[in-house]
């Protein structure tokens, strides 16, 4: 009996080792991939107005430095890059080479670099891997349109006219932003943001919302389904703030000029002209302001 046994080990452990060699042979023969596999990427600035970026199980860093030219490398040894450039759009995808689960947990990046100069805009996908911008304060984009599926994703230092990010689980952080628009879209995960300015418009269903805002520079709207909000907001602006939570708490310290209404689960407060309306809301949570 335990011979037996053994033998179903054996043969099962076979199995499952064949099933994942034949899943990696037929992602990489089938799989379509854009452009052309090489070591490393580098285009000019001036000649790309959009950087499109896509990885399957890759971290993806962005970094914003001075330098000439748009850089790409892959980090470690178990990734390759592909690079096609056309109508002025570098195009930039990550794949894991085949046989990855010899390696073990080891995961590789793609690591793009941009210059200062660069003001276009930046697409970025990935399947499992986690997405980073790090502008230093330097940068300045038309827009940046993040997704991922399953990683975290975080933004930092930049300015930019439109701000896109979206995950189904996994949490975000934006932080020394300036952004005329931000809309962030999550299924499961919170969302952090520290000196954000902009207008804001976010849904969550399951995570907590945290912001300190820097300016209210727009018209904002936050809602969850399951989730806390805390809203610390600026000493100076023209904002009107609608928060309500259909089974959890509302309160408020922030020293609003008017407060037309209040009570355990709602407040209307108006600060400067009231110009500029935060609407919030979650279906099951507490809402805080500060």
């Amino acid at each position: 009996m335990k011979k037996m046994l053994g033998k179903l080990l054996i043969i099962a452990g076979i199995l499952i080792l064949s099933a994942v060699v034949i899943k990696d042979v037929l992602a990489e023969g089938l799989s379509f991939i854009n452009g052309t596999e090489a070591d490393s990427a580098s285009a000019s600035p001036h000649e790309i107005e959009s950087v499109i970026i896509e990885s399957d199980h890759k971290n993806v860093k962005i970094i914003a430095e001075e330098r000439n030219d748009i850089s790409a490398t892959i980090s470690g040894d178990s990734g390759k890059l592909f690079v096609a450039e056309k109508r002025r759009k570098l195009e930039l995808t990550a794949k894991e080479k085949e046989f990855q689960f010899l390696n073990g947990f080891h995961r590789s990046s793609l690591v793009v670099r941009i210059p200062y100069t660069y003001k276009g805009g930046l697409v970025v996908r990935t399947s499992s891997g986690d997405v980073s911008v790090a502008g230093n304060k330097h940068l300045t984009l038309s827009e940046l349109n993040a997704a991922s599926a399953s990683g975290n994703m975080a933004v930092t230092g930049i300015r930019l006219q439109e701000l896109k990010m979206k995950g189904s689980s996994g949490d975000v952080s934006i932080s020394n932003t300036d952004a005329k628009t931000a809309g962030i879209r999550l299924t499961s995960g919170d969302a952090n943001l520290d000196g954000v300015s902009g207008s804001l418009d976010v849904r969550m269903t399951s995570g907590n919302f945290r912001a300190d805002l820097e300016k209210v520079a727009g018209s904002s709207a936050v809602t969850l389904t399951s989730g806390d909000v805390y809203l610390e907001l600026p000493e100076n602006g023209s904002f009107k703030v609608n928060a309500a939570s259909e089974s959890g708490s509302v309160s408020s310290a922030y020293p609003f000029a008017d407060t037309a209404h209040k009570d355990h689960h709602q407040i209307t407060g108006s600060h400067g002209s009231g110009q500029h309306l935060v609407d919030i809301k979650t279906d099951s949570g507490d809402v805080a302001i500060q």
